[in-house]
Order: structure tokens, then sequence, then C-alpha cells
């Protein structure tokens, strides 16, 4: 049996319709004609759909109980035709994001926003997820781009960077280095900080600025995401040095302060190398390195 989307429409319009001439007018076509692919068909399905009596065409109990699927796959015919039309004309397309906690929370949603407005009819899914997550779930298909921070220097994966910023000191406001316009490690001695652990390819970044300057980190509490470590600032657990995003919105009661020596965090675009250009993609990537550049109150 080798039905086509063709068959299902005639087959609905048929139903629908209730007689040949009927059907043919909303399928623009001969009445012969219908009549023909009607019956071809039939033949494929290998049962009759519809008694002929006196001129008329009567449902079989076989065409009763295939109409119900039939109208569900000629929907999801014309969402697939819908959905091509959108992608060729650049108004729609299917685009699945995941990133890390700082760029989920900051950048890409107003990046997606933009692509939003942009293109209505696009499909967007964004979801927050840990790097080591974020990377499965790419060389799974299960994702289209991914995006963040660290480094995964998997086989089968693209990495583009798409912008650097500077690291920040976030802390209370009542804190007693509050009151500095910058913030070095000799200052950040034996202060409680919130932060990644050394193993952590950002974490072992910090050890290496405090090591430059003969200290330590003093870690009062190891974090996973930059959510958590502004949530425990903000109780004043203490300090946290973490990417310039962070800075950008900041909770009551939280400052920032530049970190001196430098320390550059870089955002990276992933995508599975087995995917293709898209221009839904390359629309995302280009408003994303726009709203990394933009400088905070723009």
């Amino acid at each position: 049996m080798a039905v086509n989307a063709r068959d299902i429409e005639i087959f609905r319009a048929v139903m629908q319709c209730g007689s040949l001439s009927a059907a043919a007018q909303v399928l623009h076509v001969s009445q012969p004609a219908l009549s023909k692919a009607l019956r071809h068909c039939e033949d494929r399905l290998g049962f009759q759909l519809f008694q002929r009596r006196s001129g008329r065409l009567v449902p079989t109990a076989e065409a009763q109980a295939l109409l119900p699927e039939a109208e569900r796959l000629f929907q999801e015919l014309q969402g697939f035709k819908s959905f091509a039309r959108d992608l060729g004309s650049h108004r729609g397309g299917l685009l699945r994001l995941g990133a890390t906690s700082s760029l989920a929370v900051s950048v890409v949603p107003q990046a997606v926003a933009a692509l939003k407005r942009e293109r209505q009819e696009a499909r967007l899914t964004l979801h927050l997820l840990p790097v080591r997550e974020l990377g499965e779930a790419l060389l799974a298909r299960r994702l289209d781009i991914g995006l963040a921070m660290t480094p995964m220097p998997l086989p089968g994966l693209r990495t583009t960077t798409l912008g650097s910023l500077s690291c920040v000191v976030l802390l209370p406001e009542a804190h007693p280095l509050a009151r500095h316009a910058s913030l070095t490690p000799a200052e950040l001695r034996g202060a409680p900080e919130v932060g990644f652990a050394g193993w952590q390819d950002f974490g072992h970044s910090l050890d290496l600025a405090f090591a430059q300057h003969d200290t330590l980190r003093n870690l009062a509490v190891e974090v996973g995401t930059t959510v958590s470590a502004v949530a425990l600032v903000q109780e004043g657990v203490g300090f946290a040095i973490l990417d310039g995003l962070a800075a950008r919105h900041l909770p009551p009661g939280v400052v920032s302060r530049p970190f001196v020596p430098e320390v550059r965090r870089d955002v990276l675009m992933l995508q599975s190398e087995a995917l293709g250009a898209s221009a839904l993609v390359d629309r995302l990537k280009e408003l994303l390195v726009e709203k990394i550049r933009e400088r905070p109150g723009e």
C-alpha cells in the first residue's frame, strides 16, 4: 500500500463534500479526473471507500473509520507546507537553543526576543543546561545551538567565539571592600568567596590570577552556576568573581567592581559539525554579538 499525500487530500475532500462534482470544484480538477484518482486510491488501499448508489457516493464503514486519521495527516501536511514556506521566506524556522546560566539569563533571552520580533513565525526553544549536558545534547541532536563560556573540545562540535568579557567582583553593598574602585587578589585575600572550584575551567583561571599575587582564594561556598553565586552574594555569604554579564542586572543590595588583573571570558557558540548553514542561526549570531558588545544602560 503506497498511499500518498494527494490520496489523503482527495479522500478528505470527497468525504467533506459528499459528491464528486463538489469535491472536484474544491480541488480544481475535472470530475472524470477526480473519479479516476479516487479509484486509484482505493486500489492502493486495497478496499472500497465509497459505494456508488444511484449516482451518489456513500462512504463505507472503512471510510468512516479512516476519516479521523486522514484529517490528522492532512492538518500535519498543511503545517509542514506552511513551515516550509516560512523557511523559504525567512519568516519562520525552528531553532533549539541551550545555554549555561550566565548567558541564559542575560544576552541570550535578549537576542532571542529580538529574533522573535523579526521572525514571529519562528519556533524557538531555550534551555538552561550545565556545560556537560549542553555538549551531550548537541551531539545527540537534541539542540541546534549551544552557548557557553567554557570550551568544549569534543569531537563533532564546531566552536565560534562571539565576544569576550572582562570579569568583575560582585559583593554586598555594605561589604568593607565595596569602597574600592577596583579589586585585586591582594585586596581580596582572606575574604570569603562564593565561586567556582579550581577543577573548573573558570575557577582554574582565577586560581592562577591569585597565585600571581602570592595568595590563595578562600572559597566559602563552591557553586556550579552564576545564578547561584549571585544569590549567595545577595545573602551576604561573600564576594564572587564572575563574567561582566552578571553586572548588567544586579539584584538589590549587590554592587560590582572591576577585577584586576583582567581575566576575560569568551562567549562561545557551539554547533554540531553535521549541521549545515541556517539563516536563522546566522541572524541569532549577529544579534548575540550586538548584545555582548552593548554597554550597560544602552
